[in-house]
């Protein structure tokens, strides 16, 4: 009765060809070209040469930004007009194809011009903003425009107040005027980069270097464009998360309710109930047999399990994943892994049994990328007294008749839980079906996960039933190991997840073997890109996810800011901490940075952890939008925001910081006042209707 679960089977198998044909002739012809600019650009000429009319550019440029206010606005402003004309190209062409290939061509274009620190800069901010562009592009003509004159203005406006003229007034009475202007905004990005340094600080290969070396480093510094663009292929259909995205719930619902399907579970349920289940433990009847010597009376029959098979591949239960993860997802049943399942009485201290109603994760493999494999819950009875709860969405659901509950069984955290005023009528019985999931390019991964999880849940399955009911002090050691475990590792997941775990980790990898700036770089901006992504698409938020990685990433960014502000200001931890801040911080410094912190805090007080964090917005807290207008609410817009980015210029007027980190605290302000225009005009995601949690 299913569906046949590969996305092209309704193709002709001429078209397929064409289709992966001229996908494959499109990225070679792009990387012979791309290979071709990059041997012709640096065979015949040398580092110091070929950037020598950058050079000459930066000098000019630097005399109309002398100002570190004027270059801390050009750090924010510069940025957003980029970012609103490559949107504005991909809502026009309806695409993102001609973005992201500009984006690659640009950025193999400097190689043989700008130095090297600056081509590693460029590239990153290029690849990011390009890639921002693909979720901006869905906003309207009228905040486009907004974005753009945010932008644009924003600069004149920071010239004008700091009293200093704009470089394009230093030519724009030329007669080459056009061409001059054209040369202006192509080196626009790396020129602002280039004056947040000192001057003549630019990183080159030497002169000496033969120019296949050169070609290496220089690649070599594209490589924050690769990794940002890679990133952004293996994330954009859900294959792999990583914690500045939005986050929806894993958790999927919904209901067998065709005549066929009921008829199959009702068919199911009345042979476990004729083979009498325990009423002291839960009870198991396995579609395959774990192993060998496993009895025949543990396994199901050939009339329960093709029952068992209609069920696990019918159109609804598959339809269900294609609409949470699109149709070139693979969808495999895990054969190996189902069962039948008669829960067991809530009285099932020290036995294995107690982890069903502790907050647990059924697998350890949360680290294989690109797949997941998912149990599926089926309820067959008119339970009303167990209860499956996810915490970390949070949602539950007492599986009825029909009811599906789905969730990633090695990285969704729930339980179990009787309600004490209800008692069902009779046993509470389930399906376990499991399936892997997978996007058609990850096949590798998907057969991987399978295997593995197939393999753990069969070794489990005997560690389970040998200490369902232990007997022994042995027996009861290795049952208490069980639930102890399974305890720390929720304790893991519900505080830090293994997914920021594994980013950090790789992060902190990288910064030890290239560059500190990487992981101060990867953590410091995350929580607002955060908040920028669940603040706009909102339905079906993992909600103490959100929290729990938020708050985290936070904690990191301001952790590394007054670390940074500390190297700065003794340089290097050379001097003593309280004198250098003496003679370092001035009273307006440090009554900034005191007083803007201060007044968060106490909004955040005044709001509660869950308003603070778009309770109110994402439906978790029952109030209205403004509901607290006590000081500073109702005097001051935004104080949250605004308090918080006092406190980070109060860290930027230090000069030893300035110049030691000049990007950290005008990135913090730029994405701070985007979230801010965000939230005043209340931009956000239609809602639609979707069966997830």
């Amino acid at each position: 009765r299913g569906t046949p679960l590969h996305p092209l089977n309704s193709w002709h198998s001429v078209d397929v060809l064409v289709w992966v044909s001229m996908k494959l002739i499109f990225f070679l012809a792009t990387l012979v070209a791309c290979s071709s600019y990059l041997v012709y650009a640096l065979s015949d000429v040398q580092p110091a040469a070929a950037i020598a009319h950058f050079t000459e550019l930066s000098t000019k440029f630097r005399k109309f930004h002398q100002d570190p206010t004027n270059v801390f606005l050009h750090l924010i402003t510069t940025p957003l007009g980029i970012l609103s004309f490559l949107s504005l190209v991909n809502k026009v062409s309806k695409g993102t194809g001609i973005v992201m290939l500009t984006t690659v061509v640009y950025c193999i274009s400097l190689v043989d011009k700008v130095p090297e620190n600056i081509l590693a800069q460029t590239s990153l901010m290029a690849g990011a903003l390009a890639v921002a562009s693909t979720l901006t592009q869905h906003l309207g003509w009228l905040m486009h425009a907004v974005i753009f004159l945010v932008g644009y203005v924003g600069q004149e406006a920071a010239h004008y107040f700091t009293g200093e003229a704009t470089f394009q007034s230093s030519y724009q009475e030329q007669e080459d005027f056009l061409a001059l202007l054209s040369q202006h905004t192509y080196y626009l990005l790396p020129l602002v980069f280039d004056s947040t340094y000192p001057e003549g600080s630019g990183q080159f290969a030497s002169a000496e270097a033969e120019w296949v070396s050169v070609l290496a480093s220089r690649v070599y510094h594209l490589m924050p464009l690769a990794v940002v663009l890679a990133m952004h292929f293996v994330s954009k259909d859900g294959a792999l998360t990583f914690p500045w995205q939005f986050q929806r719930s894993r958790v999927i619902m919904v209901k067998l309710n065709k005549p066929e399907d009921v008829k199959d579970l009702a068919d199911i349920r009345a042979w476990a109930m004729s083979k009498g289940p325990s009423k002291a433990t839960s009870t198991h009847w396995w579609y395959q047999p774990p192993k060998p010597t496993t009895p025949k009376e543990n396994c199901l029959e050939d009339a329960p399990k093709a029952a068992f098979t209609r069920i696990a591949t019918c159109d609804t239960i598959n339809n269900a994943f294609r609409s949470r993860f699109g149709e070139n997802w693979a969808i495999d049943v895990l054969w190996g892994m189902n069962e039948v399942y008669v829960s067991s009485p809530p009285s099932v201290k020290n036995t294995s049994d107690e982890v069903f109603y502790t907050r647990h994760i059924d697998g350890p493999y949360y680290y294989i990328p690109f797949a997941s494999c998912f149990r599926m819950i089926i309820g067959m009875d008119d339970n009303e007294a167990i209860t499956t709860k996810f915490p970390m969405v949070p949602t539950e659901c007492a599986a009825k008749q029909g009811d599906v509950l789905a969730f990633d069984f090695h990285r969704e955290v729930h339980y179990i839980q009787k309600n004490p005023e209800i008692e069902n009528k009779d046993f509470r019985i389930v399906l376990k079906v499991h399936h892997v999931i997978y996007p058609q390019w990850a096949l590798p991964f998907g057969k991987y996960l399978g295997y593995l999880s197939t393999e753990y849940n069969k070794a489990f399955r005997s560690l389970f039933l040998y200490t369902i009911n232990p007997d022994g002090a042995w027996n009861k050691f290795v049952a208490w190991n069980v639930v102890f475990w399974t305890k720390v590792v929720n304790w893991s997941e519900e505080n830090l997840g293994y997914s920021n775990v594994a980013y950090l980790f790789f992060l902190g990898l990288a910064a030890a073997m290239i560059d500190f700036r990487i992981f101060l770089v990867g953590t410091s901006f995350v929580h607002y890109i955060r908040y920028i992504n669940t603040y706009y698409h909102r339905e079906g938020v993992a909600y103490n996810v959100f929290k729990r990685d938020v708050l985290l990433f936070k904690t990191l960014a301001v952790s590394q800011l007054v670390f940074h502000y500390l190297y700065a200001a003794t340089s290097g931890f050379n001097s003593d901490v309280i004198s250098a801040l003496k003679d370092q911080v001035g009273v307006v410094d440090l009554v900034m940075v005191l007083g803007g912190y201060g007044l968060s805090i106490y909004t955040t007080a005044q709001l509660g952890v869950d308003g603070t964090y778009f309770g109110i917005e994402l439906g978790f807290v029952k109030a209205q939008k403004n509901y607290v207008q006590k000081f500073p609410y109702g005097v001051i817009p935004h104080p949250m925001i605004l308090s918080q980015c006092v406190a980070l210029c109060g860290f930027y007027r230090n000069a030893l910081f300035r110049a030691y980190l000049p990007w950290l605290v005008p990135a913090h302000v730029c994405l701070y006042l985007i979230h801010m225009v965000q939230e005043h005009f209340d931009i956000y995601k239609a809602k639609k209707t979707v069966k997830t949690a």
